[in-house]
C-alpha cells in the first residue's frame, strides 16, 4: 500500500494535521481557562460547533461532487490556519471583552473540519487503489491517533517554554503544512470537477435540496445503506464516552492523577494501532456486530472491575474493536456511494456522527452524575443497541454486482441503474 503516493501522502497529511488537532484542543482549552476562570466558554464552544456542522453538511456535501477534493482539502487547510491565527490575534487583547469573539471565530473551525472530511473522503475513494482502500481506512484511525497523542506531548513542552498562543501558532503551522503539500500532490485517479469558485459555490447552495432529493430516490430501494450511516455514530458515541468518563475514573482509582489519564487514552490508541495489523482478517461484514458487541463489553467491564489491570485490558479491547467497525463501515459506504454522491455520503456519514453523538452524549452525561457506574452501563447500553442493530445489517447487507452501468430513462428520475444488480433506485 505504502507504493501508492496518495496513500501514502494523505496519511502523512492526517498524521502532521492530527498533531495541530491535539495540541490545538488543550490549547484553547486552557487558554479560555485561563482568560475566564470557568470551562464554560469551551463547552460553548464545543456545542456552537456542533451547530455548525448540522448547518454546513447538508450544502458540503453537493458542493465537494461538484470541485476537485483536492483543492476543496487545501482551501479547507487554509481556511484553518487563517481562523487559527485570528485567534491568537484576539487572545493577545488585554481583559475578558475578545472571549465571545474567539468564541464566535472558533466556530468556523467546524466549518472547515466537516468540508474537509467530506473532501477527504471523496479524495481517497477515488484515487486510493481500491485492493488496499480497507487497509487505508484502518490506516487513517492509526494516524489521527498518533498524531494527536505527539500533539498533546508536544503541548507540555511547548507550554514548559511558551504559552497556549505559541502553541497554537504551530496548529496554524501545521495546517498550512498539510495544505502546501497536497497542493502538490499528483492525483491516479479521476473524477468529474468543475472549477472551485463563488459560482460553484453558489450553484451547490442553490441546487442543494435537488442533489438530495436525487440521491435519496437513488438509494430508496437500498435502504440498508441508511442503517450503516446509522450505525457510523455508534464507534464515535463510544469514543467519545470514554473521553468524558476517563477522567472520573482516573479521579476514583488514582486520585485524578494526569499521566493515568493519558496512560489509558495511549492504551486505546494502541489498541487501535494493533488492530491495524490484522486489517485484511478482522475488517469485514461478519465481524461488524461482534465489534460492536465487544465495545459494549468494555464498556460493561469498566462498569465493573475496580483494578487498573481491568482498566487497561478494556481500554485496549476498546480501541481495538473500535478501529475493525469503523474501518469496515467507511469502506464499505465509500465503495457503496455512486459516481457523482462520494461528498453527500460523506456527509450524511458526519450528520449521523453529529446527531448520535448529540442525543447519546447527554444520557451518558446525566447518568454518569449519578455515579461512575451508570455511565459506563448507559454507554455499555448504547453499545448493545448499535451491536444489535449491526446484527441485523450483517445479514442483511449484499454487496453490489460488479457489472456494467447502463444507463436508464432519466425523465422519470431514474439515474443509472446497476444492470443485475440488487441496488435500487
Amino acid at each position: 500500500m505504502f507504493r501508492d503516493p496518495v496513500a501514502r501522502t494523505m496519511l502523512g497529511v492526517i498524521s502532521l494535521s492530527s498533531v495541530g488537532v491535539g495540541i490545538h484542543t488543550l490549547a484553547m482549552g486552557q487558554l479560555l481557562y485561563t482568560r475566564t476562570g470557568s470551562p464554560a466558554a469551551f463547552a460553548l464552544i464545543l456545542t456552537l460547533q456542533g451547530v455548525a456542522a448540522f448547518c454546513v453538511l447538508p450544502v458540503c456535501g453537493p458542493l465537494v461532487d461538484m470541485v476537485s477534493s483536492k483543492w476543496v482539502y487545501v482551501a479547507c487547510g487554509i481556511g484553518r490556519a487563517v481562523t487559527v491565527l485570528l485567534i491568537v490575534l484576539l487572545a493577545s487583547m488585554p481583559g475578558d471583552g475578545a472571549v465571545p469573539w474567539m468564541v464566535a471565530v472558533a466556530v468556523l473551525l467546524a466549518v472547515f473540519d466537516n468540508v474537509e472530511r467530506s473532501a477527504l473522503f471523496k479524495l481517497t475513494a477515488h484515487h486510493v487503489d481500491q485492493t488496499h482502500i480497507t487497509r487505508f481506512n484502518s490506516l487513517i484511525g492509526v494516524a489521527f491517533q498518533a498524531g494527536a497523542l505527539s500533539g498533546m506531548a508536544l503541548l507540555g513542552l511547548i507550554l514548559t517554554w511558551g504559552t497556549a498562543q505559541q502553541a497554537l501558532l504551530v496548529d496554524a503551522t501545521m495546517a498550512l503544512g498539510c495544505a502546501l503539500v497536497v497542493s502538490r500532490m499528483r492525483l491516479t485517479g479521476a473524477e468529474s470537477t468543475s472549477p472551485l469558485s463563488a459560482r460553484t459555490l453558489g450553484t451547490a447552495v442553490a441546487g442543494t435540496v435537488g442533489e438530495w432529493r436525487l440521491m435519496l430516490r437513488r438509494y430508496r430501494g437500498d435502504k440498508i445503506v441508511f442503517l450503516l450511516i446509522a450505525l457510523c455514530a455508534g464507534d464515535f458515541v463510544f469514543a467519545h464516552g470514554l473521553s468524558t468518563l476517563v477522567v472520573p475514573l482516573a479521579d476514583n482509582s488514582q486520585g485524578g492523577q494526569g499521566w493515568y489519564i493519558a496512560a489509558l487514552e495511549a492504551t486505546f490508541a494502541v489498541g487501535m494501532i494493533s488492530a491495524s495489523v490484522f486489517t485484511d482478517r478482522l475488517v469485514s461484514q461478519r465481524l461488524l456486530p461482534l465489534w460492536l458487541l465487544c465495545q459494549a463489553g468494555a464498556a460493561a467491564a469498566l462498569a465493573l472491575g475496580g483494578s487498573s489491570a481491568v482498566h487497561f485490558a478494556a481500554f485496549f479491547l476498546a480501541g481495538f474493536a473500535n478501529l475493525n467497525s469503523l474501518t469496515w463501515l467507511l469502506t464499505t459506504l465509500q465503495q457503496r456511494a455512486d459516481e457523482g454522491d462520494k461528498g453527500k455520503m460523506a456527509s450524511l456519514r458526519l450528520l449521523s456522527i453529529g446527531l448520535g453523538t448529540a442525543v447519546l452524549m447527554p444520557l451518558v452525561g446525566r447518568s454518569a452524575a449519578a455515579s461512575l457506574g451508570a455511565g459506563f452501563w448507559s454507554l455499555a447500553a448504547a453499545m448493545l443497541l448499535f451491536a444489535l442493530a449491526a446484527a441485523w445489517a450483517a445479514r442483511a447487507y449484499r454487496k453490489p454486482a460488479e457489472t456494467t452501468k447502463i444507463p436508464s430513462d432519466l425523465s422519470t428520475g431514474r439515474d443509472l441503474v446497476d444492470a443485475g444488480g440488487p441496488v435500487g433506485i
